[in-house]
């Protein structure tokens, strides 16, 4: 079985459906105080829901209190979200220190107590120069952690790793993956801004791949 780190964004919504086509998957949604959570949260169950995938919800939220991040509320919710592109000094501030790390953490030792063998994380190579936490060298080392902690009994799985978001909305095209049931967009709202870093990184993947979707 595999336990997929699920937000119900364009990508984990892509490794989810991925998984599920060899091995029995289950979700695992995190809780936790970011602008987006929200809206994130009530997308992801929504879609395990609508496909009757098994999912867990993990209360994460006084995990992150005093981290440093603009994109955690009440610490950035007075601040704006930047717009544009992906650039790595403007979007420094937004950064969750090591969320990733934590998240795979708690995602392993309930992987084990579940019997699970594979944690999938759906981090992308249009990731890497920003968060430092979906680098190869990161999933490299924390792999290794989590085969050492757990006995060799979770594995960790990063099947995009390598690829960019266009690559991962054409798998999701074969997948057949409706994509406005996803939700990617920093600044939360009900929603997507369209201006924002993912919201804008999902739009040109969408239309790489000929789609016109309204979220």
């Amino acid at each position: 079985m595999r336990l997929v780190l699920y937000s119900g964004g364009v990508d984990s919504t892509t490794a989810l459906f991925w998984s599920m086509q060899t091995q029995e998957t289950q979700a695992l949604l995190f809780a936790y105080p970011s602008r987006h959570n929200a809206q994130e949260l009530a997308h992801a169950c929504a879609i395990c829901e609508a496909h009757h995938i098994a999912y867990h919800t993990m209360d994460a939220s006084a995990l992150f209190a005093g981290f440093a991040s603009g994109l955690l509320a009440p610490n950035g919710a007075s601040g704006a979200i930047v717009h544009g592109h992906y650039d790595a000094n403007a979007l420094a501030s937004l950064v969750v220190p090591f969320r990733n790390g934590i998240f795979l953490s708690i995602a392993s030792g309930l992987a084990q107590s579940l019997g699970a063998g594979e944690v999938v994380l759906a981090n992308h190579a249009g990731d890497h120069p920003i968060y430092p936490d979906c680098t190869s060298a990161f999933i490299e080392s924390m792999g290794a952690a989590i085969a050492s902690g757990t006995g060799g009994a979770v594995r960790l799985l990063s099947p995009f790793c390598a690829l960019d978001k266009a690559a991962i909305v054409k798998m999701g095209i074969a997948l057949n993956i409706d994509y406005a049931q996803t939700y990617s967009c920093y600044e939360g709202g009900a929603r997507h801004c369209q201006k924002c870093p993912t919201c804008l990184e999902s739009l040109e993947a969408f239309a790489q791949n000929g789609l016109n979707i309204e979220r």
